[in-house]
């Protein structure tokens, strides 16, 4: 089994430029993993953030823009996919059809935590929004597994339920859950491996984010930090798997 793995995207409306989702939608396509799995974030929704919102940097954002963004953004990353499918099915041959997944964020639950806060917005806004209708669609910090790993956008610790995290998350990730595990959430990419007491092997990937430029909530010196790319699971086996990575400027080398 191979398994793509699309990082956080984080598409807004200030976003100069969408093309990686068109670089992707072209891998899909060129590489035919047999799930690809976005780790949430693909929606970044600043018009409902509530950690700057009164400020200057605020004005002028608007729901309805960050909509736009996020949908543009689906149409590019499954254009490729939805063309070959076409084309397939007029040639009468096997339609190549990916299991779709997408792990919802902490930036998408802003549509959740916006109706619980202005309960008058309920019924105006919803995930539906976003319309990730050709995603199997899994609620955030919903654990799905997958080849014998667990996904989620990030894995809680403790009783506040804060993401596991540090210099070294994916070791913590093994020492907590002792299970392999594929995060996103901190940006940065993070490998540990070790193994159990019958000799099985464990593995914990935090995979990074797939951005092209510094997203505005964000300072220089923590973008200069983060790893952007996509990550590939190739020869997926009872949790066990072989790492491929592409960074952003090799994606647009082979894609762009």
């Amino acid at each position: 089994m191979k398994i793509l793995v699309i990082p956080d995207s984080h598409a807004d409306a200030s976003d100069k430029r969408l093309d990686r989702f068109d670089w992707v939608g072209r891998m899909i396509v060129d590489e035919r993993p047999d799930i690809v799995i976005d780790i949430g974030d693909r929606a970044d929704l600043p018009s409902l953030s509530t950690y700057d919102k009164g400020t200057k940097g605020f004005e002028g954002r608007r729901y309805v823009n960050d909509l736009a963004a996020v949908h543009d953004a689906n149409k590019r990353l499954l254009k490729p996919l939805k063309a070959l499918q076409k084309s397939q099915r007029k040639n009468k041959k096997k339609v190549y059809k990916p299991e779709l997944i997408i792990t919802l964020g902490n930036h998408e639950q802003r549509i959740l935590r916006a109706c619980n806060s202005s309960p008058e917005l309920d019924g105006h806004l919803s995930y539906g929004d976003l319309k990730y209708d050709d995603w199997k669609v899994y609620d955030f910090l919903e654990i799905i597994e997958r080849g014998g790993i667990s996904f989620s956008h990030y894995f809680a610790s403790g009783l506040m339920g804060k993401p596991i995290g540090g210099i070294n998350s994916a070791r913590s990730h093994i020492n907590k859950l002792f299970v392999p595990t594929v995060s996103g959430h901190s940006h940065i990419f993070d490998y540990a491996e070790d193994v159990d007491a019958r000799g099985r092997k464990i593995q914990s990937l935090v995979v990074g984010c797939y951005l092209e430029d510094k997203p505005a909530w964000a300072n220089q010196q923590q973008f200069q930090l983060w790893s952007s790319g996509i990550v590939v699971l190739d020869n997926v086996v009872d949790g066990q798997y072989d790492l491929r990575t592409l960074s952003i400027k090799t994606m647009e080398k082979l894609y762009g």
